[in-house]
């Protein structure tokens, strides 16, 4: 079976509120960014931080793909996944609607970029191994391949790290000290999903508003809060703005943590 073969796995070549999940920069907010794959693919020989780095870009220069790509590593963690169930995962995540790319391509993307590894499956569910190849046509080893089953290697598992909920919004928090305790209260406030009016009721007119501001400045939107914990993976729009699961794990584990 798929998952028993995966260890040998070898690398293969509206409107406004939907936006308000794609901004990184308070200048930003409300902008859409398009989706682009990084010209340069990272040479494969490279110590691991480096790949990291490079793999990590790959997910930074693509805000509007970001999440998916996040989430498509998680899946392949604990088991292989085929072709058709893992394009099939990420057509069903709710910010797939915001993706630039098709699930192929995302998937695609993470292989070449050294995140996923990727193994031939033959038509009984095991891996394609090198030798059954030997001295076959391209055509004939075509014909040996029933689908692809793919895993997150080591520096899949370190992007995971990197765009961890958890680690943006303790990293977001470092930054804005001063906001910690809107960011918990919006958490909080969107356990249920919620229309972008709501939240601009809820922060709109508050001092927070003009953090960072000079005498005289315009107060940020309520929609700059939005933004940044969209951006961290802790809330999406499904129905109204509401917390992933990632987001009420982080919040449940702060809020126990006050008593």
């Amino acid at each position: 079976m798929v998952d028993d073969v995966c260890g040998a796995s070898q690398s293969l070549v509206t409107d406004d509120e939907l936006q308000l999940s794609n901004p990184l920069s308070e200048e930003q907010a409300g902008e859409v960014f398009p989706g682009e794959k990084p010209a340069e693919d990272p040479p494969e020989e490279l110590p691991f931080e480096e790949r990291v780095f490079k793999a990590c870009h790959l997910l930074q220069a693509n805000p509007l793909n970001r999440i998916v790509l996040y989430r498509t590593l998680q899946t392949c963690v604990s088991e292989c996944v085929l072709l058709n169930e893992l394009e099939t995962f990420i057509l069903e995540q709710p910010e797939s609607k915001e993706s630039t790319q098709p699930p192929y391509f995302l998937i695609d993307w993470l292989v070449d970029y050294g995140m996923l590894d990727v193994s031939e499956i033959d038509f009984e569910g095991n891996i394609v191994e090198p030798e059954q190849k030997e001295g076959l046509s391209e055509d004939e080893i075509d014909d040996l391949i029933d689908n692809f089953a793919f895993s997150t290697n080591e520096v899949g598992k370190a992007v995971i790290e990197e765009f961890s909920p958890r680690n943006l919004l303790g990293e977001l928090l470092e930054v804005k000290p001063d906001r910690y305790d809107t960011y918990i209260e919006l958490l909080e406030f969107l356990q249920e999903p919620r229309a972008y009016l709501e939240v601009d009721n809820l922060l709109r007119g508050r001092d927070v508003l003009m953090s960072g501001r000079g005498e005289g400045e315009r107060p940020m939107q309520p929609s700059v809060f939005v933004d940044k914990l969209a951006a961290s993976g802790s809330i999406t729009f499904k129905g109204g703005w509401v917390l992933t699961g990632e987001g009420k794990e982080w919040l449940d584990t702060v809020l126990n943590s006050k008593g």
